[in-house]
């Protein structure tokens, strides 16, 4: 037996998918070692694709729980208010910049929405924050919007990042060592 409500909801995130992988190819995807503005989103909209696709291939074959059923317990509060969180970051993104943005965000979310410690929430919003704009800044060379930053001396920022990626880079290396060790 079809399940509709899982057909139709696979068939929305096919064209949603799609929808996202257009709008990326028509920014641009450039090429793996010079990404356009779209690379990120045309592959993001090609997994929701698949993913999709999945869905609703499997709805057809053997149905499966119902729609609704999938829902139940979900917090719509919380998920309204992430909802309005991504709106404002992505409306003051460009202004404030991604480190503060990101930073302001991560900690919203750890401390009011799914309550972490103080310092806990502090650590790892600041630390993922630089790290993953090192990554993006200088392994990947995506410029990120500089925000209230754009003053900032340049080098500064760019040694910043190559210490944050250096350092990752090392915990990595440590722990492939160590794993490789263990399990020879």
């Amino acid at each position: 037996m079809v399940r509709n409500s899982e057909m139709w909801g696979g068939l929305f995130w096919l064209a949603i998918g799609a929808f996202v992988a257009w709008a990326g190819k028509n920014l641009g995807h450039g090429s793996l070692h010079d990404p356009g503005s779209g690379f990120a989103l045309i592959w993001i909209g090609l997994i929701m694709c698949g993913m999709s696709l999945s869905v609703t291939v499997q709805a057809m074959r053997k149905g499966g729980p119902s729609l609704t059923s999938l829902w139940e317990g979900t917090r719509w509060e919380k998920v309204l208010i992430v909802t309005v969180l991504l709106l404002i970051f992505g409306a003051l993104f460009d202004n404030i910049g991604f480190i503060f943005c990101s930073i302001a965000l991560l900690l919203v979310l750890m401390i009011f929405i799914d309550p972490v410690p103080l310092p806990t929430a502090l650590l790892i919003s600041i630390g993922s924050t630089f790290i993953v704009w090192a990554v993006l800044t200088e392994v990947l060379r995506i410029q990120m919007p500089a925000g209230i930053l754009a003053g900032a001396p340049e080098d500064m920022l760019r040694v910043a990042a190559r210490i944050m990626v250096g350092a990752v880079s090392w915990v990595f290396s440590a722990v492939f060592a160590i794993l490789s060790t263990i399990f020879r």
